[in-house]
C-alpha cells in the first residue's frame, strides 16, 4: 500500500473505530478510547514533544496550533508520519478549547502563553501538560494552581526528571537517614552560551499572528530570532529557564517548601547584548538550619551539560558536571544528575581522606526516554484523575524559588525575607511590586480564576 493510501486508510479507520469510555470525572474519551489531545505552540520544545507523543498509541493528536502558521509544516509532518493521519492545523488556541472532544492540552508556547493557557485549559475542562518555566511571576503561579484546583483538573509541568525512577529512590534513601541530617544542598547550572541576537525591526511576516503571538506580553515592534529573552516581560532568564530542572530536583530531594530568607548575587558580567537578566547568578536561601545554594554562570566552557550517557553503566563525571545537584548530610554526601544522571553517595572519614561509594547501581539508571516516562505519568493521570509526579503545585513551589532569586537581583540583590503562607514579602514593598508579572490587555490572568 503507497504511503498516502495507508495514511488514508489509517485517518478512515481510525475515525470508524471511535467508541466512548467514561472517565471517573464523567468526561468520556472517544476516538478509540484514545486520549485527544490539542498541542500549542509548535516550534522546537513543541515539536520535540510531539515525537515523544506520535510513539503512543493511545492518543490522538487532533490539534496542532500556532500564532505562526509557518511552524505548521514541519509539526504535522511529525503526527503523520506518526500516526498516519493529518491534525487539524489552527492559529487561535481558542478553537482547540471550544472542542468538547478535546480532552487534554499540550502547552509548549514560551513562558508569556504558560499561565494564561494553562488557566484557559482548566477552565475549559480540560487537562494540562504545561512546559516549564512554569510562570512569568509568583503571583501567576498561584493562579494556575487555584485553576487546577479548582477546576478539578490533571496539570502536568515540563519538569521531566520527577518521572526518572532513580529520582524516587534518591529521596527515599535520603528520608530514611541514610544521609544523616541534611543540612546544605547546591544546585548548579555552569555552561557556555552565547550572547542575545537581535535583528533590526521588519514586517510582521505573512502567517503570522504578531499580536496573538505577543499575547500577555508587551506588542513591541517584531523583531525576527529570539530577541524576547532579553527581557522580563518575556522571559524569566536563561538561567533559571533551565535550573528549573534541577532546582525542582533539589526541593523535591531536601523536602521543603518555602525558604525564609532568598538572597541574590551576580549580574550581568559577560554579555553586552542588551538582556535585563543576569548572565551570572548565585543565590542563597534559608530553610531553617538548611541552607540551598544556587550558582549559575553562562561563561563556563569546561562544564559538561550532561543530560543523557550513552554508556548507561557510568556516572557523570561530577566535578565537571555542569546540571548536578549536590545534597550534604552528616552522615554522605550525594551528587545526583538529571536528565538520566543517576545518583551516588559518598562517606568519609576525614581522619582517613577519603571517601567511598555507598550507592552506586548505573544499571538501575537505565530507562526510556525520559519524555516519554513523564508523558506515561501524564496520560495514566488523565484516566485515573491521580496527581502527576510534576503537578502543577509542585511545580510552582519550585519555581517561587527561581523567582525569589531574580526578585532579588531586582531589587539590588539585597536579602528578602518572604512569607510562604501569603506568597509575600514582609515588610518590602519594593519586592512586592514584582510579585505580578506586567501583562497586556486583554490577556490577563484574573484575580478569581
Amino acid at each position: 500500500m503507497g504511503s498516502i493510501n495507508r495514511r488514508d486508510f489509517l485517518k478512515s479507520s481510525i475515525g470508524a473505530a471511535a467508541t466512548f469510555t467514561i472517565l471517573p470525572d464523567g468526561r468520556s474519551l472517544a476516538a478509540g478510547n484514545k486520549i485527544v489531545l490539542g498541542i500549542i505552540g509548535v516550534g522546537g520544545r513543541g515539536r520535540a514533544l510531539l515525537t515523544s507523543l506520535v510513539r503512543r498509541s493511545d492518543v490522538r493528536i487532533k490539534y496542532v496550533c500556532d500564532a505562526d502558521s509557518r511552524c505548521y509544516g514541519p509539526a504535522a509532518e511529525i503526527v503523520v508520519e506518526g500516526h498516519g493521519y493529518k491534525p487539524q492545523l489552527v492559529q487561535d488556541f481558542r478553537k482547540v478549547l471550544d472542542d468538547a472532544e478535546v480532552d487534554a492540552l499540550i502547552i509548549a508556547t514560551s513562558d508569556r502563553w504558560h499561565a494564561l493557557g494553562t488557566i484557559m485549559a482548566c477552565q475549559a475542562e480540560k487537562d494540562v501538560y504545561v512546559e516549564k518555566p512554569l510562570s512569568l511571576s509568583i503571583w501567576d503561579g498561584r493562579k494556575m494552581v487555584e485553576a487546577a484546583r479548582k477546576y478539578n483538573r490533571v496539570v502536568q509541568v515540563g519538569t521531566q526528571s520527577r518521572s526518572a525512577p532513580y529520582a524516587d529512590k534518591a529521596a527515599e534513601y535520603i528520608r530514611s537517614g541514610k544521609l544523616g541530617e541534611v543540612y546544605l544542598a547546591r544546585v548548579f547550572l555552569m555552561q557556555e552560551s552565547g550572547p542575545i541576537h537581535v535583528a533590526g525591526v521588519q514586517p510582521v511576516p505573512d502567517g503570522l499572528d504578531y499580536d496573538l503571538w505577543c499575547g500577555p506580553s508587551p506588542r513591541l515592534p517584531y523583531r525576527p530570532g529570539r530577541w524576547f529573552w532579553r527581557l522580563w516581560d518575556f522571559y524569566v532568564g536563561y538561567i533559571m529557564a533551565d535550573m528549573i530542572h534541577q532546582v525542582d530536583l533539589a526541593r523535591y530531594l531536601i523536602d521543603k517548601k518555602y525558604p525564609d530568607t532568598a538572597c541574590n548575587a551576580g549580574g550581568v558580567y559577560q554579555f553586552d547584548d542588551g538582556r535585563e537578566q543576569p548572565d551570572t547568578q548565585f543565590a542563597t536561601f534559608e530553610f531553617g538550619k538548611l541552607t540551598l545554594l544556587l550558582e549559575g554562570a553562562l561563561k563556563a566552557p569546561y562544564m559538561h551539560r550532561i543530560v543523557h550517557l550513552k554508556d548507561k553503566t557510568r556516572f557523570p563525571d561530577w566535578p565537571f558536571s555542569a546540571t548536578k545537584v549536590e545534597i550534604c548530610g552528616t552522615k554522605g554526601f550525594m551528587c545526583f544528575g538529571r536528565h538520566g544522571g543517576g545518583w551516588q553517595v559518598f562517606a568519609g572519614d576525614s581522619s582517613t581522606r577519603e571517601s567511598r561509594p555507598v550507592v552506586s547501581a548505573p544499571a538501575e539508571h537505565k530507562f526510556g526516554s525520559i519524555i516519554d516516562l513523564h508523558f506515561d505519568d501524564f496520560i495514566d493521570c488523565i484516566r485515573t484523575r491521580k496527581k502527576p509526579k510534576a503537578d502543577i503545585e509542585q511545580a510552582h513551589l519550585s519555581m517561587v524559588i527561581c523567582h525569589l532569586a531574580n526578585i532579588s537581583y531586582r531589587v539590588g540583590n539585597r536579602k528578602l525575607r518572604f512569607d510562604g503562607k501569603t506568597e509575600t514579602f514582609i515588610n518590602d514593598a519594593q519586592a512586592n511590586k514584582y510579585l505580578k508579572a506586567n501583562y497586556r490587555k486583554p490577556w490577563i490572568v484574573p484575580e478569581k480564576v
